[in-house]
């Protein structure tokens, strides 16, 4: 299994984190530092040390890694969520930190083990960045996301006693994804659950209009048929995933409709109308793990963040680890 979770990762992992929050993260600047008006837990995370790239001023720092999962926490949900929804958003985000240290995707600058670059890895404000975004709500935003972090910092998700690729998304289609469907290679945590609560979100439906001549031109399409009689049969996941089309002769995915058209999720529906094709969208991003929405809903009913973790990542443990010092 151990064997499976370094090659799934060398394949997969590089979009894992692809649109995952509502709001996009801003580079951050030069300035690093992450105040301290909340302290940490000082026996479990002064030992442990994160080296992060950062895009916007091109340096790798080191940071604890207390202090970047709140600047994690911060960019990638929004402060308004509920608290046992920020917990569990904090602890996916740190189980995936360890992951990362254990696995690295790639070689980055200066040794650095993750970047700030949400596309890749996750995205991370610094202590200017969140007081550009608050303003005067700064400091009881910063402590709301401290205290989250805090009561979670001491532990990480496990499956076989090793932390796990603890993927995350924006909204779901009402079920979440499995990985297998997405990336091509599954995980026995990263299945399909239900995700009731995403519905309610502003943005869990959208949708896009082009006009056939773009539409043929962005698919590479050689056809001379009317519009009309382009799409063909569609196959689609338990959770609503567009797995393929067939679209004037050529096979398309759900995930390559999405990427060429900058659409929210592959959670599609395709219709012609005369000389135009529309796509109707659900969900926010790549619908595998834990849904962002989903888990401030359940907390909204009560859950607390081991359950949210529990249904997320269905078959992980949540465990008590040991700080560790990173070179």
């Amino acid at each position: 299994m151990k064997k499976l979770v370094v090659k799934w990762l060398c394949v997969t992992l590089g979009t894992l984190l692809i649109p995952l929050c509502m709001k996009k993260a801003v580079p951050p600047r030069e300035s690093v530092a992450v105040p301290t008006s909340v302290p940490a837990q000082e026996t479990r995370t002064e030992p442990d040390t994160v080296r992060v790239y950062l895009s916007g001023s091109g340096k790798t720092v080191t940071l604890s890694l207390r202090d970047y999962v709140v600047g994690v926490t911060a960019a990638e949900m929004p402060v308004s969520f509920e608290h046992d929804a920020l917990c569990a958003q904090a602890l996916a985000s740190l189980t995936y930190t360890l992951y990362q240290q254990k696995h690295p995707k790639r070689e980055l600058a200066d040794g650095a083990q993750l970047s700030d670059d949400p596309a890749s890895y996750q995205a991370f404000w610094t202590e200017e960045e969140m007081r550009r975004r608050w303003g005067d709500d700064y400091d009881a935003n910063y402590e709301k996301i401290c205290r989250a972090v805090d009561e979670v910092i001491g532990y990480e998700i496990v499956y076989e006693d090793e932390p796990v690729a603890a993927a995350f998304h924006a909204i779901s289609p009402g079920r979440t994804e499995s990985a297998e469907n997405v990336w091509g290679s599954g995980m026995p945590y990263l299945v399909s659950v239900e995700s009731e609560g995403d519905s309610v979100s502003a943005k869990y439906r959208s949708s896009l209009t082009v006009n056939a001549k773009e539409f043929k031109a962005k698919l590479g399409l050689d056809t001379d048929d009317a519009p009309e009689d382009w799409l063909g049969d569609a196959a689609y996941s338990d959770a609503g995933t567009l797995l393929t089309v067939e679209i004037a002769g050529k096979t398309f995915s759900g995930q390559e409709l999405r990427r060429i058209f900058g659409l929210q999720s592959a959670a599609i529906t395709l219709t012609c109308d005369g000389g135009s094709f529309t796509f109707d969208v659900k969900g926010y991003g790549h619908g595998v793990g834990m849904s962002q929405y989903g888990a401030d809903y359940y907390a909204r009913q009560g859950m607390t963040w081991r359950e949210i973790i529990a249904h997320y990542y269905p078959g992980t443990s949540i465990v008590e680890r040991s700080p560790t010092i990173q070179s």
